[in-house]
């Protein structure tokens, strides 16, 4: 991964009617008093109403729903006109899981729509089944008993599948880098599919390998049903120029959550959109601004994914470029991606001159864990950008008052700086090719991609 930081202490605050250059950039960066819009109070409000109590927003659950609500309120307020996109999901909730093995618990999670036992849960053999691959299952015995797998090369959803035909009532997949494995199988799975880490997945190997019977315990309660979430789409249109060949920048940020008040991830993105888009609303610009605010993320992208493959072919290619914001409240370090590290995307590049104009502390990388990845894979330059690292991600501690206001400020100034100057533009750069690679170790991919 490469990393490139300016220290903290430089930074400097956006101000108002500067023009600044520095002699790498290859044109000046601009700013007016649209910056100065940007109200972190206000932003902060959001982020309260939004993330007011545990499962907040899970997707599919009425507080998706309600947010949704909420958010095209505040849009209308702001004068942008408003659409929903609905779309059937599978709502599921996880009140977690249980992993006992010799009469000692191992931390685990159950894979988003992993199906649930009943409280008493079930016991049975442990065996090992290597990757989960057909060819791994075929010569095991996994009749009645719950297969031990290696997280890589398919997806979660196959390996749960591949040990539910061969006979296994449960299946705990361990993970093939450091840390917690925290995964989807993107639709519902056939038998309890719990998620551990590689640490304590190769210590079973050893015992399961090493003793004559083993037997392990799974609890995972779990509720799991039909509904839909929605994608909520505002338009600022171009007012001057040649509005028939207007590009298109998409600003987006999901605002589904999982089981937590979810304040970062990401009451703090869309909350933060909601002001960008108040501030551009009354901008006389020469292309189109859509702003999304994705539901269902958190189960795989599947907001972001549904949108863009609505969209024509022509559609696509008036999209000029697309910035991402997810968790932007917490940290201290601002993060630049793009979901392929190879990808070329002049609005990332741009991103940067900006991040480096300013002097934030930042890192560049790549990540396919964000809404970004839905358009990068269609060829759409992207810049996914937050503040890390968040020490209380996914977790009931994700709330109101671990959010940095300083971040929201600087993030909101930055995005509606950036959006603003592309969108003043004669001509924008035409969106150069991108391809997403490794799509599938994404935690949370795209639909059909499940993270392997």
């Amino acid at each position: 991964m490469q990393k490139r930081y300016f220290r903290a202490g430089l930074v400097v605050t956006l101000g108002i009617g500067m023009l600044l250059t520095t002699s790498a950039f290859a044109t000046p960066i601009q700013t007016n008093q649209i910056a100065d819009e940007i109200n972190k109070d206000r932003i902060y409000k959001h982020i309260a109403k939004l993330a007011n109590k545990d499962n907040a927003r899970v997707t599919g659950f009425d507080g998706e729903h309600h947010a949704a609500d909420y958010i095209q309120k505040h849009l209308k307020k702001s004068g942008i006109k408003v659409e929903r996109q609905t779309f059937p999901i599978m709502a599921y909730l996880s009140q977690g899981s249980q992993l006992k093995v010799a009469g000692n618990d191992i931390e685990s999670r159950p894979f988003s729509y992993s199906q649930g036992t009943d409280k008493k849960g079930i016991t049975a053999k442990l065996a090992t089944a290597g990757l989960g691959r057909a060819e791994d299952v075929q010569n095991q015995d996994l009749k009645g008993k719950i297969a031990l797998i290696q997280r890589g090369e398919i997806t979660f959803f196959e390996k749960q599948k591949q040990a539910a035909k061969a006979g296994a009532i449960g299946v705990i997949i361990y993970n093939n880098v450091e840390g917690s494995l925290n995964g989807t199988l993107g639709s519902p799975g056939d038998i309890p599919a719990l998620g551990i880490s590689k640490a304590d997945g190769e210590a079973l190997l050893t015992k399961v390998t090493t003793e004559a019977s083993v037997k392990a315990t799974i609890k995972a309660d779990i509720e799991m049903n039909p509904s839909y979430s929605q994608n909520v789409i505002g338009t600022i249109k171009a007012k001057r120029g040649n509005k028939a060949k207007a590009k298109t920048i998409v600003i987006g940020a999901h605002y589904d959550g999982v089981d937590a008040p979810a304040a970062n991830d990401n009451a703090s993105g869309t909350s933060t959109l909601l002001e960008v888009a108040k501030a551009l609303s009354d901008e006389k610009l020469n292309h189109n601004v859509k702003v999304i605010f994705f539901g269902a993320e958190e189960v795989g992208l599947v907001g972001s994914a549904r949108y863009v493959n609505s969209l024509t072919p022509e559609e696509k290619g008036n999209i000029a470029a697309m910035i991402n914001m997810d968790m932007v409240g917490v940290g201290d370090t601002m993060g630049l991606m793009t979901a392929d590290p190879n990808a070329t995307s002049f609005v990332a590049d741009r991103a940067e001159d900006y991040i480096q104009t300013y002097r934030f502390p930042y890192e560049r990388s790549s990540s396919t864990r964000s809404d970004h990845a839905s358009f990068e894979a269609a060829g759409i330059p992207v810049a996914f950008l937050n503040w890390h690292t968040d020490p209380y991600y996914h977790s009931d501690e994700d709330t109101i008052d671990k959010i940095n206001k300083g971040n929201i400020d600087k993030m909101g100034k930055l995005v509606t700086l950036l959006v603003r100057n592309m969108a003043v533009e004669k001509n924008l750069p035409s969106p150069g090719k991108s391809k997403v690679k490794n799509l599938g170790k994404s935690k949370f991919p795209v639909p059909g991609e499940q993270a392997k």
